[in-house]
């Protein structure tokens, strides 16, 4: 069941006072990470600490209240070996624990925090929120607790790295690696919202790549519960402290309404921009620009912006679902994004993670991955096509289409505005690059035709395209009606029409009505032998959309013209 969450939001320019107030602190809580970042000590030091001299280590050592290092200190029944970054926060650590022998990671309340008991209240939450969740792709809380005035979380020690320093080495992840975050957050964040807890801080530093290739989310700092843990409904926003990170922030988080795992879903969809693009879809240095443009903005299409066409449509579509501005057109639940990802249904699913985990998936993922590559190099003749020549290009992609069939994609994108570009020209190479339903109909838009004869060429070619991808969506009378209205246009020119006509024909073979081919058929052979003799450049550029199999599928003769 979808659950309910709420009106959706109306876009507007005004955002809440929180967002303004917390935009500085976390510029200076980035700097800190980044600062923490190198000094991070290797994993060879980390096991020197734990294997290595620790007499040098007493119980007896001090532990003064003051941003000094805790290195070398006891915090607890914890040794701290050494210091891995520190947050908006806390201060990280990698610890030892001195009962249970093992490895952890230690997050000590900063000492300027400590005395504010809004910031223990939410560093607490955290803990409780969190260790309520236990999952693979979850980073697990082990203890929470207080030691000489030190509050502390005792965590699962992660050997590897998040993803923001991965793109800060690496520049970008591969198709593959995104499907496997992609499916690891997702996981993570259905395991959350079944326990009723909202993230509020997805973005690349709180996701962990280890080193054995697991994907776990970490943070759960300013995790809010549907249901507070202690019953009080402390709101710790109201208390101006800093939630989230305004360049992954939802517009209904930046605009200080209240939020629910849709918003998690549009971080994610932001992350995952950035992870395969290398930068995130909006970029600004002023916070209230950067808040307007996730309100109000459109991003650029992700494999424009990658430069590549290696990543498949269908996630381009679904990373395009879950940036809609609206929540209530974004995936309901993390759960309906993992439907998404696996093409299972609710029961299906939860086998399927039992059984064989997300492993599984991602074979299935990259499997369709695979196909997409296959088909890539016929993609970008298309498009390379549509860019030199424009009308070439209605006829294409259909034989891909019918090998590929994903309906579903075209659901998932929707993007919600349509930039208008300075000439009809230019608009028409918009539309060809995006390909979608609503690129298309924008020419029309944005360029009514009027009387000029080359207005109403390039929309006629909009409407050509515009039928082909209701087409390829089998979405069939949406393509007849598009048709038929570019056919009962006094204004149409000829050789458009008959690519109208070899069309219908196409959408009259996808309902399976035999009569309905046959008439469709007679009415384009009519229009075929009446041109064919009369206008040899309308035949020539019909012979250039339609391969010889198509037009023998499509009841023409296949052989080219003279």
């Amino acid at each position: 069941m979808t659950p309910a969450w709420g009106n959706p939001i109306e876009p507007h320019t005004t955002f809440s006072r929180d967002f303004m107030n917390k935009t500085a602190a976390d510029d200076s809580s980035d700097e800190d990470s980044r600062d923490g970042d190198a000094r991070e000590t290797t994993d060879n030091s980390v096991g020197d600490w734990a294997a290595g001299d620790k007499a040098s280590v007493t119980e007896s050592m001090p532990l003064p209240l003051s941003t000094a290092s805790l290195v070398g200190s006891r915090l607890a029944g914890y040794l701290i070996l050494s210091r891995l970054g520190r947050g908006g926060m806390a201060d990280v650590y990698a610890a030892r624990d001195m009962a249970l022998e093992r490895d952890v990671a230690i997050k000590v309340l900063r000492p300027d925090l400590a005395r504010d008991r809004d910031y223990i209240t939410r560093f607490r939450r955290e803990a409780k929120a969190a260790a309520k969740l236990n999952h693979s792709n979850i980073v697990q809380i082990y203890e929470v607790g207080e030691d000489a005035s030190r509050h502390y979380i005792a965590q699962e020690l992660i050997s590897g790295q998040n993803l923001r320093e991965y793109l800060e080495r690496n520049g970008t992840v591969g198709p593959e690696q995104a499907i496997e975050i992609l499916y690891g957050v997702a996981s993570a964040l259905d395991a959350a919202a079944i326990e009723g807890i909202t993230h509020r801080d997805i973005k690349p530093e709180n996701i962990m790549w280890s080193k054995a290739g697991s994907v776990k989310v970490a943070d759960f700092g300013l995790a809010r519960l549907g249901d507070d843990v202690d019953g009080s409904r402390a709101d710790l926003t109201q208390a101006g402290l800093t939630l989230g990170t305004p360049r992954y922030m939802s517009p209904e988080q930046v605009q200080g309404r209240p939020v629910d795992p849709r918003s998690d879903l549009y971080s994610l969809g932001v992350t995952m921009y950035h992870l395969l693009s290398g930068r995130p879809p909006f970029e600004a240095d002023d916070p209230l620009a950067l808040a307007f443009a996730h309100v109000n903005e459109t991003p650029k299409p992700l494999d424009r912006v990658r430069g590549d066409k290696d990543v498949p449509e269908w996630l381009i579509a679904i990373i395009a679902k879950l940036l809609r501005k609206d929540p209530a057109e974004r995936f309901q639940s993390p759960g309906e994004l993992l439907d998404a990802l696996t093409g299972d249904d609710a029961t299906q699913r939860s086998n399927t993670r039992r059984l064989a985990g997300a492993a599984t998936a991602t074979a299935r993922l990259q499997r369709v991955a695979d196909e997409e590559k296959r088909n890539r190099a016929r993609r970008r003749k298309r498009m390379i096509a549509l860019s030199l020549v424009p009308i070439l290009a209605v006829g294409l992609g259909i034989a891909t289409a019918s090998q590929v069939k994903r309906p579903a994609v075209a659901d998932l994108l929707r993007p919600d505005r349509v930039p208008q570009r300075g000439s009809i020209e230019e608009q028409y190479l918009e539309a060809a690059e995006r390909d979608d339903v609503q690129g298309w109909k924008a020419i029309e838009t944005y360029f009514p035709p009027g009387d000029s004869a080359v207005m109403q060429a390039y929309v006629s070619k909009a409407k050509l395209q515009l039928a082909r991808l209701y087409l390829e969506q089998d979405r069939i009378a949406e393509a007849e009606a598009t048709l038929v209205e570019l056919l009962n246009n006094p204004t149409t020119d000829r050789k458009y029409r008959l690519i109208a006509l070899a069309r219908r024909v196409q959408a009259a073979k996808q309902t399976g009505d035999k009569l309905r081919v046959d008439e469709a058929k007679r009415q384009l052979k009519a229009a075929y032998s009446d041109i064919k003799s009369s206008n040899a450049a309308a035949i020539t550029l019909f012979e250039a959309v339609f391969s010889g199999r198509e037009r023998l599928e499509l009841g023409i003769d296949p052989a080219p013209s003279e």
